[in-house]
Formats: C-alpha cells, sequence, structure tokens
C-alpha cells in the first residue's frame, strides 16, 4: 500500500489475505475503492461476497466500480469514484495496482490539485512506478482535461 497524499488517497495491489486488509486499517485507511472485475477478485478469494464480507468485517466502507484490465473508468463511472474519493482515507485498489489504480489516482489529482496529465502520472509513478500502463489510460487523463 502506498499514499500518494497521506491518509487522503493511496493505491494498492489485491490484497491476497486477511493480514493485508488488516494492515490498510493499521495505515489509516477507512474507505476501499475496488476496480477489479468480479472474475479477477474470484481468483483471489474465491468470491467477491467473501472478499467483500471481510472488508465489511473490518470495519471498511468499500465501493465497486469494475474497469476492465488495461482500460480506464468511463467518464460515469470516473463522477462516482470522485464523489467517493472526495471524503475519508482512501485505498483504491485493481489486481496489481498499477494500470487501472494509477489511472484513478491521477486523474484525482488532475482534477483536485490541477495537475496536467503528464505531471499527475509522474507523480503517481513516485510512489508506484509503472503506473498507467496503457494508450487508453492515458488518453482518458487528457479527456479530464477537456470536461
Amino acid at each position: 500500500m502506498y499514499w500518494v497524499r497521506r491518509n487522503r488517497i493511496g493505491g494498492s495491489h489485491m490484497p491476497s489475505h486477511l493480514e493485508e486488509i488488516r494492515d490498510w486499517k493499521r495505515k489509516g485507511v477507512r474507505k476501499i475503492l475496488v476496480l477489479a472485475e468480479d472474475w479477477e477478485i474470484e481468483e483471489a478469494w474465491g468470491n467477491p461476497e467473501y472478499y467483500f464480507s471481510q472488508l465489511r468485517e473490518e470495519g471498511f466502507q468499500f465501493l465497486h466500480v469494475p474497469v476492465p484490465d488495461g482500460y480506464a473508468p468511463t467518464m460515469e463511472q470516473f463522477q462516482e469514484i470522485m464523489k467517493w474519493l472526495d471524503t475519508g482515507s482512501n485505498v483504491v485498489h485493481c489486481v496489481a495496482g498499477m494500470g487501472r489504480t494509477g489511472t484513478v489516482l491521477a486523474g484525482y489529482l488532475v482534477l483536485r490539485e490541477a495537475m496536467s496529465p503528464d505531471q499527475a502520472v509522474e507523480e503517481v509513478r513516485r510512489y508506484r512506478p509503472g503506473a498507467v500502463q496503457t494508450m487508453q489510460q492515458f488518453m482518458f487523463l487528457h479527456e479530464l482535461t477537456k470536461s
């Protein structure tokens, strides 16, 4: 888990066991944005509902906005995501914590800190090298500056 803005927004890979989830809590995380698709959660946890029940049992609020690997959220999804991220101490995760997660984190910086897409990607990569991976994800960040 890495903070891009301490106690406000950070990213992670998908946890593989309960102790990783508890570590998020120890680091101050209160809310979790899950970008992984159901089948990806199934591979790690056997069942998405089981994973979500573990998050609830540990006291987390969570929002599940599935985004296909290699892609960015739709603009409609991103509006919902930004409302979610505007409060609390959030961690965002997909599977590896790089492409989809990096795109959402960089998008947050574009909209909330008025960074250019390139500056935002560079900032996220300070904490997670290789974040934001595909041309589609970069194009999404540039679209944010037009809206």
